[in-house]
Protein backbone atom coordinates (compact mmCIF):
# COMPACT_ATOMS: atom_id res chain seq x y z
CA UNK A 1 0.00 0.00 0.00
CA UNK A 2 1.13 3.20 -0.53
CA UNK A 3 2.35 5.77 1.77
CA UNK A 4 0.95 9.87 2.42
CA UNK A 5 3.25 12.01 1.31
CA UNK A 6 4.90 14.43 4.21
CA UNK A 7 3.95 17.52 2.50
CA UNK A 8 4.91 21.11 3.59
CA UNK A 9 3.85 23.99 5.65
CA UNK A 10 1.65 25.42 3.61
CA UNK A 11 0.09 22.48 1.90
CA UNK A 12 -1.15 21.31 5.57
CA UNK A 13 -1.80 25.32 6.71
CA UNK A 14 -4.27 24.99 3.23
CA UNK A 15 -6.16 21.98 4.17
CA UNK A 16 -6.76 22.98 7.86
CA UNK A 17 -7.79 26.55 6.88
CA UNK A 18 -10.31 24.85 4.85
CA UNK A 19 -11.43 22.32 7.07
CA UNK A 20 -12.13 24.44 9.74
CA UNK A 21 -14.01 26.74 7.55
CA UNK A 22 -16.16 24.42 6.41
CA UNK A 23 -16.80 23.49 9.93
CA UNK A 24 -15.41 20.14 9.72
CA UNK A 25 -16.15 19.16 13.38
CA UNK A 26 -17.50 16.19 15.32
CA UNK A 27 -20.22 18.66 16.28
CA UNK A 28 -20.99 19.37 12.71
CA UNK A 29 -20.57 15.79 11.98
CA UNK A 30 -23.17 14.76 14.31
CA UNK A 31 -25.75 17.39 13.37
CA UNK A 32 -25.13 16.85 9.13
CA UNK A 33 -25.52 12.55 10.20
CA UNK A 34 -28.57 12.54 12.32
CA UNK A 35 -26.23 11.41 15.80
CA UNK A 36 -26.85 12.31 19.47
CA UNK A 37 -23.05 13.49 20.22
CA UNK A 38 -19.40 12.23 18.97
CA UNK A 39 -19.81 9.24 21.30
CA UNK A 40 -21.75 7.61 18.26
CA UNK A 41 -19.11 8.55 16.27
CA UNK A 42 -17.74 5.14 14.73
CA UNK A 43 -15.89 4.86 11.47
CA UNK A 44 -16.29 0.99 11.15
CA UNK A 45 -20.10 1.15 11.95
CA UNK A 46 -21.17 4.25 9.75
CA UNK A 47 -23.52 2.81 7.38
CA UNK A 48 -24.08 3.76 3.52
CA UNK A 49 -27.63 4.60 4.39
CA UNK A 50 -26.16 7.76 6.01
CA UNK A 51 -25.15 9.19 2.37
CA UNK A 52 -28.85 10.40 1.79
CA UNK A 53 -28.19 12.55 5.33
CA UNK A 54 -25.32 14.33 3.35
CA UNK A 55 -26.39 14.55 -0.54
CA UNK A 56 -27.25 18.09 -0.39
CA UNK A 57 -24.11 19.89 -2.64
CA UNK A 58 -22.02 21.99 0.29
CA UNK A 59 -18.40 21.49 1.20
CA UNK A 60 -19.24 20.04 4.60
CA UNK A 61 -21.49 17.44 3.39
CA UNK A 62 -18.46 16.49 0.43
CA UNK A 63 -16.28 15.96 3.12
CA UNK A 64 -18.60 13.65 5.00
CA UNK A 65 -19.19 11.70 2.12
CA UNK A 66 -15.35 11.64 0.65
CA UNK A 67 -13.20 11.01 3.73
CA UNK A 68 -15.89 9.61 6.39
CA UNK A 69 -18.70 7.38 4.55
CA UNK A 70 -15.62 6.94 1.63
CA UNK A 71 -17.68 7.57 -1.56
CA UNK A 72 -16.93 8.32 -5.15
CA UNK A 73 -17.15 11.81 -5.58
CA UNK A 74 -17.39 13.47 -8.91
CA UNK A 75 -13.79 15.40 -9.56
CA UNK A 76 -16.25 18.76 -10.51
CA UNK A 77 -17.89 18.81 -7.60
CA UNK A 78 -14.60 18.41 -5.48
CA UNK A 79 -13.01 21.82 -7.70
CA UNK A 80 -15.86 23.93 -7.38
CA UNK A 81 -16.54 23.69 -3.20
CA UNK A 82 -13.01 23.09 -2.42
CA UNK A 83 -10.10 26.00 -3.04
CA UNK A 84 -7.81 25.16 -5.36
CA UNK A 85 -4.89 25.51 -2.50
CA UNK A 86 -7.42 22.83 -0.53
CA UNK A 87 -7.64 20.68 -3.36
CA UNK A 88 -4.17 20.65 -4.52
CA UNK A 89 -2.71 20.08 -1.03
CA UNK A 90 -5.44 16.88 -0.96
CA UNK A 91 -4.02 15.56 -3.92
CA UNK A 92 -0.30 16.20 -3.35
CA UNK A 93 -0.49 14.88 0.22
CA UNK A 94 -2.18 11.34 -1.63
CA UNK A 95 -5.02 11.73 0.03
CA UNK A 96 -7.25 11.17 -2.87
CA UNK A 97 -6.92 8.93 -5.63
CA UNK A 98 -8.45 8.68 -9.28
CA UNK A 99 -10.97 6.39 -10.20
CA UNK A 100 -9.41 3.96 -12.71
CA UNK A 101 -12.41 3.07 -14.39
CA UNK A 102 -14.17 6.69 -14.36
CA UNK A 103 -11.29 9.37 -14.40
CA UNK A 104 -13.95 11.68 -13.54
CA UNK A 105 -14.65 11.23 -10.32
CA UNK A 106 -12.27 10.13 -7.27
CA UNK A 107 -12.01 8.39 -3.76
CA UNK A 108 -10.46 9.46 -0.75
CA UNK A 109 -7.39 6.90 -0.15
CA UNK A 110 -7.54 7.47 3.45
CA UNK A 111 -10.00 8.24 6.26
CA UNK A 112 -9.76 11.67 7.41
CA UNK A 113 -11.87 12.92 10.37
CA UNK A 114 -11.97 15.00 14.05
CA UNK A 115 -11.05 13.64 16.79
CA UNK A 116 -11.66 16.56 19.49
CA UNK A 117 -10.24 19.37 17.83
CA UNK A 118 -7.59 17.54 16.07
CA UNK A 119 -7.68 16.18 12.80
CA UNK A 120 -6.58 12.00 12.32
CA UNK A 121 -5.41 9.98 9.11
CA UNK A 122 -6.23 6.64 9.16
CA UNK A 123 -6.82 3.48 7.04
CA UNK A 124 -10.28 3.27 5.31
CA UNK A 125 -12.63 0.12 6.11
CA UNK A 126 -14.92 -0.01 3.47
CA UNK A 127 -13.96 0.25 -0.57
CA UNK A 128 -16.21 3.03 -2.15
CA UNK A 129 -18.70 0.64 -3.23
CA UNK A 130 -19.24 0.02 0.77
CA UNK A 131 -17.82 -3.67 0.45
CA UNK A 132 -15.46 -4.38 2.94
CA UNK A 133 -11.73 -3.23 2.06
CA UNK A 134 -9.86 -6.32 1.84
CA UNK A 135 -7.11 -6.10 5.05
CA UNK A 136 -3.70 -6.12 4.86
CA UNK A 137 -1.13 -6.96 8.10
CA UNK A 138 -0.10 -3.13 8.85
CA UNK A 139 -3.26 -1.63 8.50
CA UNK A 140 -3.48 1.44 10.72
CA UNK A 141 -6.49 1.19 12.81
CA UNK A 142 -8.60 4.00 12.78
CA UNK A 143 -8.95 6.73 15.87
CA UNK A 144 -12.75 7.43 15.82
CA UNK A 145 -14.01 3.96 17.16
CA UNK A 146 -15.32 3.39 20.77
CA UNK A 147 -12.68 1.09 21.71
CA UNK A 148 -10.18 4.17 20.67
CA UNK A 149 -12.53 6.69 22.30
CA UNK A 150 -12.31 4.87 25.78
CA UNK A 151 -8.52 4.82 25.51
CA UNK A 152 -8.22 8.41 25.24
CA UNK A 153 -11.01 9.28 27.94
CA UNK A 154 -9.12 7.54 30.64
CA UNK A 155 -5.02 9.55 29.68
CA UNK A 156 -3.73 11.76 32.15
CA UNK A 157 -4.75 15.40 31.40
CA UNK A 158 -2.04 16.65 34.05
CA UNK A 159 1.15 18.34 32.97
CA UNK A 160 3.93 16.66 32.77
CA UNK A 161 7.77 15.91 30.78
CA UNK A 162 7.93 13.19 28.56
CA UNK A 163 5.21 10.93 27.52
CA UNK A 164 5.44 7.70 25.22
CA UNK A 165 3.16 6.05 22.89
CA UNK A 166 3.50 2.56 22.47
CA UNK A 167 1.63 0.51 19.68
CA UNK A 168 0.85 3.79 18.13
CA UNK A 169 -0.98 3.37 14.73
CA UNK A 170 -1.95 6.81 13.76
CA UNK A 171 -0.36 8.73 16.90
CA UNK A 172 -3.33 9.58 18.43
CA UNK A 173 -3.03 9.48 22.19
CA UNK A 174 0.59 11.07 21.53
CA UNK A 175 -1.10 13.94 19.83
CA UNK A 176 -3.77 14.07 22.09
CA UNK A 177 -1.33 14.03 25.01
CA UNK A 178 1.02 16.74 23.42
CA UNK A 179 -0.87 19.34 25.14
CA UNK A 180 -0.07 18.46 28.70
CA UNK A 181 3.39 17.12 28.09
CA UNK A 182 6.60 18.59 27.24
CA UNK A 183 7.23 15.83 24.20
CA UNK A 184 5.32 13.25 22.94
CA UNK A 185 7.26 10.22 21.08
CA UNK A 186 4.36 7.24 18.96
CA UNK A 187 6.33 4.15 18.40
CA UNK A 188 4.71 1.40 16.39
CA UNK A 189 6.45 -1.72 14.46
CA UNK A 190 5.56 -0.86 11.32
CA UNK A 191 6.71 1.19 8.63
CA UNK A 192 2.73 2.81 8.02
CA UNK A 193 1.91 3.42 11.16
CA UNK A 194 4.80 5.33 11.75
CA UNK A 195 4.18 7.35 8.37
CA UNK A 196 0.74 8.06 9.66
CA UNK A 197 1.64 9.57 13.27
CA UNK A 198 4.26 11.79 11.20
CA UNK A 199 1.91 12.64 9.06
CA UNK A 200 -0.98 13.29 11.41
CA UNK A 201 1.36 15.64 13.65
CA UNK A 202 2.48 17.76 10.80
CA UNK A 203 -1.08 18.16 9.85
CA UNK A 204 -2.15 19.21 13.18
CA UNK A 205 1.00 21.73 13.15
CA UNK A 206 2.24 19.87 16.18
CA UNK A 207 6.07 20.46 16.60
CA UNK A 208 6.50 18.70 20.10
CA UNK A 209 5.49 15.38 18.57
CA UNK A 210 8.33 12.39 17.34
CA UNK A 211 6.72 9.71 15.33
CA UNK A 212 9.70 6.33 15.38
CA UNK A 213 9.62 2.52 14.33
CA UNK A 214 10.58 0.19 16.70
CA UNK A 215 9.44 -3.23 18.65
CA UNK A 216 7.79 -1.03 21.35
CA UNK A 217 10.72 0.07 23.62
CA UNK A 218 13.41 -0.78 21.03
CA UNK A 219 12.71 2.79 19.40
CA UNK A 220 13.96 4.63 22.25
CA UNK A 221 16.09 3.02 24.08
CA UNK A 222 17.57 4.60 26.73
CA UNK A 223 14.80 7.30 27.37
CA UNK A 224 13.18 7.51 30.47
CA UNK A 225 9.16 8.53 30.73
CA UNK A 226 6.76 10.68 32.88
CA UNK A 227 3.86 8.88 31.45
CA UNK A 228 3.37 6.01 28.81
CA UNK A 229 0.45 5.26 27.23
CA UNK A 230 -0.47 1.90 25.19
CA UNK A 231 -3.62 0.79 23.20
CA UNK A 232 -1.81 -2.46 22.17
CA UNK A 233 -3.06 -5.50 20.02
CA UNK A 234 -4.84 -7.69 23.04
CA UNK A 235 -7.89 -10.27 20.93
CA UNK A 236 -6.76 -13.71 21.89
CA UNK A 237 -6.17 -15.16 18.31
CA UNK A 238 -5.74 -19.38 17.55
CA UNK A 239 -4.27 -18.09 14.23
CA UNK A 240 -1.84 -14.91 13.13
CA UNK A 241 -3.74 -12.07 12.20
CA UNK A 242 -3.35 -8.20 11.17
CA UNK A 243 -0.86 -6.85 13.49
CA UNK A 244 -3.26 -3.93 15.08
CA UNK A 245 -5.51 -7.34 16.31
CA UNK A 246 -2.75 -9.95 17.11
CA UNK A 247 -2.41 -9.81 20.87
CA UNK A 248 -1.03 -14.09 20.68
CA UNK A 249 -3.18 -16.86 21.92
CA UNK A 250 -4.24 -15.42 25.25
CA UNK A 251 -4.53 -12.27 24.12
CA UNK A 252 -1.89 -10.76 26.95
CA UNK A 253 1.50 -11.40 24.83
CA UNK A 254 2.33 -6.97 24.38
CA UNK A 255 0.66 -5.99 27.32
CA UNK A 256 3.06 -8.84 29.16
CA UNK A 257 6.21 -7.26 27.51
CA UNK A 258 5.25 -3.57 27.86
CA UNK A 259 5.14 -4.04 31.80
CA UNK A 260 8.26 -6.10 31.60
CA UNK A 261 10.09 -3.00 30.38
CA UNK A 262 8.10 -0.63 32.67
CA UNK A 263 11.48 -0.81 35.09
CA UNK A 264 13.97 0.47 32.72
CA UNK A 265 11.67 3.18 31.16
CA UNK A 266 9.39 4.34 33.50
CA UNK A 267 10.71 7.51 35.97
CA UNK A 268 9.83 7.33 39.63
CA UNK A 269 6.33 8.71 39.80
CA UNK A 270 5.48 8.35 36.76
CA UNK A 271 2.43 5.94 35.79
CA UNK A 272 1.78 3.35 32.63
CA UNK A 273 -2.07 3.54 31.15
CA UNK A 274 -2.25 0.87 29.11
CA UNK A 275 -6.28 -0.08 27.46
CA UNK A 276 -6.45 -3.54 27.28
CA UNK A 277 -7.64 -7.38 27.93
CA UNK A 278 -6.78 -9.91 30.32
CA UNK A 279 -7.90 -12.91 31.76
CA UNK A 280 -8.88 -13.91 35.33
CA UNK A 281 -7.38 -17.55 36.29
CA UNK A 282 -7.94 -20.30 38.51
CA UNK A 283 -6.48 -18.70 41.88
CA UNK A 284 -4.64 -16.23 39.79
CA UNK A 285 -6.51 -12.66 38.95
CA UNK A 286 -5.79 -10.47 36.45
CA UNK A 287 -4.05 -8.15 38.73
CA UNK A 288 -2.13 -10.52 40.80
CA UNK A 289 -0.10 -11.95 36.94
CA UNK A 290 -0.02 -7.57 36.00
CA UNK A 291 2.61 -7.67 38.90
CA UNK A 292 4.16 -10.77 38.42
CA UNK A 293 4.89 -9.66 35.07
CA UNK A 294 7.11 -6.89 36.99
CA UNK A 295 9.59 -9.32 37.94
CA UNK A 296 11.96 -8.64 41.00
CA UNK A 297 11.09 -4.68 41.02
CA UNK A 298 7.32 -5.09 41.29
CA UNK A 299 7.74 -3.81 44.96
CA UNK A 300 8.08 -0.37 42.89
CA UNK A 301 5.17 -0.09 41.52
CA UNK A 302 0.93 0.09 42.28
CA UNK A 303 -1.46 -1.56 40.04
CA UNK A 304 -4.69 -0.92 39.37
CA UNK A 305 -7.16 -2.17 37.24
CA UNK A 306 -10.41 -0.74 36.42
CA UNK A 307 -12.45 -2.69 34.95
CA UNK A 308 -14.95 -1.72 31.50
CA UNK A 309 -16.53 -5.25 30.62
CA UNK A 310 -16.20 -8.86 32.33
CA UNK A 311 -16.87 -11.83 29.54
CA UNK A 312 -17.74 -14.88 29.63
CA UNK A 313 -14.81 -16.72 28.01
CA UNK A 314 -17.42 -19.32 26.47
CA UNK A 315 -19.32 -16.47 24.97
CA UNK A 316 -16.30 -14.99 23.84
CA UNK A 317 -16.14 -17.81 22.13
CA UNK A 318 -18.88 -18.18 20.21
CA UNK A 319 -18.61 -14.58 19.34
CA UNK A 320 -15.51 -15.37 17.77
CA UNK A 321 -16.91 -17.84 15.83
CA UNK A 322 -19.87 -16.16 14.45
CA UNK A 323 -17.15 -13.14 13.57
CA UNK A 324 -15.13 -15.68 11.27
CA UNK A 325 -18.02 -17.77 10.07
CA UNK A 326 -16.16 -20.69 11.94
CA UNK A 327 -18.14 -23.70 13.11
CA UNK A 328 -18.18 -25.71 16.45
CA UNK A 329 -14.61 -26.73 15.33
CA UNK A 330 -13.13 -23.34 16.13
CA UNK A 331 -15.39 -23.40 19.51
CA UNK A 332 -13.65 -26.67 20.65
CA UNK A 333 -10.47 -24.88 19.69
CA UNK A 334 -11.06 -22.00 21.99
CA UNK A 335 -12.39 -24.36 24.96
CA UNK A 336 -9.61 -26.39 24.97
CA UNK A 337 -6.97 -23.03 24.66
CA UNK A 338 -9.15 -21.30 27.74
CA UNK A 339 -9.15 -25.04 29.79
CA UNK A 340 -5.54 -25.14 29.24
CA UNK A 341 -4.63 -21.53 30.09
CA UNK A 342 -7.22 -22.20 33.46
CA UNK A 343 -9.12 -19.13 32.39
CA UNK A 344 -12.18 -18.11 34.32
CA UNK A 345 -13.11 -15.01 33.04
CA UNK A 346 -12.16 -12.23 30.14
CA UNK A 347 -11.95 -8.86 31.98
CA UNK A 348 -11.23 -5.74 29.16
CA UNK A 349 -10.21 -2.34 30.64
CA UNK A 350 -7.70 0.56 31.61
CA UNK A 351 -4.71 -1.14 33.54
CA UNK A 352 -3.02 1.81 35.43
CA UNK A 353 0.99 1.18 36.49
CA UNK A 354 2.31 4.09 38.93
CA UNK A 355 6.03 3.41 39.75
CA UNK A 356 6.68 5.26 42.96
CA UNK A 357 9.00 7.90 44.34
CA UNK A 358 9.81 6.87 47.79
CA UNK A 359 10.31 3.73 49.66
CA UNK A 360 7.01 3.06 50.83
CA UNK A 361 4.67 0.04 50.74
CA UNK A 362 2.88 -0.13 47.04
CA UNK A 363 -1.14 -0.77 46.83
CA UNK A 364 -2.97 -3.21 44.31
CA UNK A 365 -6.81 -2.24 43.85
CA UNK A 366 -9.37 -3.32 41.16
CA UNK A 367 -13.25 -1.24 40.53
CA UNK A 368 -15.83 -1.80 37.80
CA UNK A 369 -16.43 1.34 36.31
CA UNK A 370 -19.83 2.66 35.81
CA UNK A 371 -20.80 3.90 32.58
CA UNK A 372 -19.78 7.27 31.35
CA UNK A 373 -17.24 7.40 33.98
CA UNK A 374 -14.22 9.31 33.04
CA UNK A 375 -10.60 10.05 34.06
CA UNK A 376 -11.50 12.44 36.46
CA UNK A 377 -13.06 9.13 38.75
CA UNK A 378 -9.93 7.26 38.31
CA UNK A 379 -7.24 9.91 38.79
CA UNK A 380 -8.79 10.95 42.25
CA UNK A 381 -8.87 7.41 43.65
CA UNK A 382 -5.02 6.43 42.46
CA UNK A 383 -4.37 9.95 44.07
CA UNK A 384 -6.31 8.87 47.52
CA UNK A 385 -4.39 4.96 47.34
CA UNK A 386 -1.12 7.09 46.85
CA UNK A 387 -1.75 9.50 49.57
CA UNK A 388 -2.82 6.64 52.07
CA UNK A 389 0.55 4.67 51.57
CA UNK A 390 2.76 7.96 50.85
CA UNK A 391 4.10 9.76 53.55
CA UNK A 392 1.29 11.84 55.06
CA UNK A 393 0.77 12.01 59.03
CA UNK A 394 -2.03 10.10 60.57
CA UNK A 395 -2.88 13.24 62.38
CA UNK A 396 -3.14 14.76 58.53
CA UNK A 397 -5.30 12.91 57.52
CA UNK A 398 -7.64 12.06 60.23
CA UNK A 399 -8.78 15.65 59.75
CA UNK A 400 -9.96 14.94 56.63
CA UNK A 401 -14.29 15.21 57.07
CA UNK A 402 -15.64 12.14 54.74
CA UNK A 403 -19.11 12.45 53.28
CA UNK A 404 -21.78 9.63 52.02
CA UNK A 405 -22.05 9.34 48.72
CA UNK A 406 -26.23 9.33 47.84
CA UNK A 407 -25.48 6.82 45.52
CA UNK A 408 -24.68 4.08 48.36
CA UNK A 409 -27.35 1.58 49.32
CA UNK A 410 -27.69 -0.60 52.06
CA UNK A 411 -28.85 -4.74 50.89
CA UNK A 412 -29.77 -6.52 54.03
CA UNK A 413 -30.52 -10.75 53.44
CA UNK A 414 -32.76 -12.10 56.33
CA UNK A 415 -33.27 -15.42 57.71
CA UNK A 416 -36.01 -17.25 59.15
CA UNK A 417 -34.88 -17.80 62.95
CA UNK A 418 -37.02 -18.93 65.84
CA UNK A 419 -40.29 -17.55 63.94
CA UNK A 420 -39.17 -14.37 62.74
CA UNK A 421 -36.76 -12.76 60.33
CA UNK A 422 -33.31 -12.18 61.72
CA UNK A 423 -30.87 -9.78 59.24
CA UNK A 424 -28.21 -12.00 58.32
CA UNK A 425 -25.80 -10.23 55.78
CA UNK A 426 -25.31 -6.60 54.90
CA UNK A 427 -23.95 -4.97 51.57
CA UNK A 428 -23.17 -1.99 50.99
CA UNK A 429 -24.13 -1.30 47.13
CA UNK A 430 -23.15 1.44 45.18
CA UNK A 431 -23.87 2.48 41.43
CA UNK A 432 -21.06 5.47 40.73
CA UNK A 433 -18.47 5.77 40.15
CA UNK A 434 -17.65 2.67 40.65
CA UNK A 435 -19.56 -0.54 40.61
CA UNK A 436 -19.02 -2.17 44.06
CA UNK A 437 -21.01 -4.29 46.38
CA UNK A 438 -18.92 -5.04 49.77
CA UNK A 439 -20.25 -7.12 52.42
CA UNK A 440 -19.71 -5.14 56.01
CA UNK A 441 -20.60 -5.40 59.75
CA UNK A 442 -23.81 -3.51 60.60
CA UNK A 443 -21.71 -1.57 62.26
CA UNK A 444 -19.74 -0.51 59.34
CA UNK A 445 -22.65 0.52 57.71
CA UNK A 446 -24.06 2.57 60.65
CA UNK A 447 -20.86 4.46 60.44
CA UNK A 448 -20.87 4.99 56.48
CA UNK A 449 -24.41 6.67 56.89
CA UNK A 450 -23.18 9.09 59.63
CA UNK A 451 -20.53 10.62 57.57
CA UNK A 452 -22.46 14.10 56.65
CA UNK A 453 -19.20 16.29 56.26
CA UNK A 454 -19.25 17.35 59.92
CA UNK A 455 -17.27 14.81 61.68
CA UNK A 456 -13.72 13.87 60.87
CA UNK A 457 -11.61 10.56 60.61
CA UNK A 458 -10.58 10.98 64.15
CA UNK A 459 -14.52 11.56 65.17
CA UNK A 460 -15.57 8.80 63.90
CA UNK A 461 -12.85 6.17 65.20
CA UNK A 462 -14.04 7.90 68.64
CA UNK A 463 -17.65 7.33 68.21
CA UNK A 464 -16.64 3.73 67.12
CA UNK A 465 -14.14 3.23 70.19
CA UNK A 466 -16.87 4.61 72.55
CA UNK A 467 -19.54 2.58 70.91
CA UNK A 468 -17.81 -0.68 71.16
CA UNK A 469 -18.13 -1.35 67.58
CA UNK A 470 -14.34 -1.61 67.43
CA UNK A 471 -11.99 -3.09 69.47
CA UNK A 472 -10.17 -0.88 71.67
CA UNK A 473 -6.79 -2.29 70.86
CA UNK A 474 -7.38 -0.77 66.85
CA UNK A 475 -4.49 0.48 66.08
CA UNK A 476 -5.43 4.01 64.26
CA UNK A 477 -3.98 2.82 60.80
CA UNK A 478 -6.10 -0.32 60.42
CA UNK A 479 -9.30 1.97 61.19
CA UNK A 480 -7.60 4.07 58.14
CA UNK A 481 -7.36 1.62 55.81
CA UNK A 482 -11.03 0.76 56.33
CA UNK A 483 -12.28 4.58 55.87
CA UNK A 484 -9.67 4.40 52.72
CA UNK A 485 -11.59 1.36 50.90
CA UNK A 486 -14.87 3.23 51.68
CA UNK A 487 -13.03 6.39 49.78
CA UNK A 488 -11.56 4.24 47.28
CA UNK A 489 -14.64 2.78 46.31
CA UNK A 490 -16.83 5.85 45.93
CA UNK A 491 -19.31 5.21 48.87
CA UNK A 492 -17.53 8.31 50.94
CA UNK A 493 -16.15 11.49 49.68
CA UNK A 494 -13.25 13.10 51.26
CA UNK A 495 -11.51 16.44 50.37
CA UNK A 496 -7.98 15.98 49.10
CA UNK A 497 -5.01 15.70 51.03
CA UNK A 498 -2.19 18.99 50.05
Amino acid sequence: MNLLEIGTVSQFSALRGFLADAGYCEARICEKLGLPSPEALDIIALSESLKDKVAEANATNTLIRLFLLGEFVAIAELESQFPESAWSAMNELGLVASDISDNKRCFASVALYPVGPLLIVSDRWFNPDHTPRQSFPDIVYPAMTKSTREFLRFLPTDAHGEFLELCAGSGVAALVSSATAQHAWASDITARSTRFAQFNAALNALSNVTAVQGDLYSAVEGLTFDRIAAHPPYMPVLRPAEIYYDGGEDGEQLTRRILEGLQEHLKPGGRLYCRTLGTDRENAPLEQRLRSWLGDAEGEFDIAVFVSKNLNPVRFALDSAVRWSAGQAEMNQWKALFDRLQVKEIVSGTVVVQRREAARRVFTIRRSLAPNVDSSATEKTLLWETQLVSGHSLEEIFSRRPIASSRTELMVRHRIMEGGFTPQDFTLTNDYPFLMDCKVQPWMAQMVVGCDGSKTVQDIYSQCLGAGWIDPNTPPREFLDLIGFFVSGGFLGVEEIK
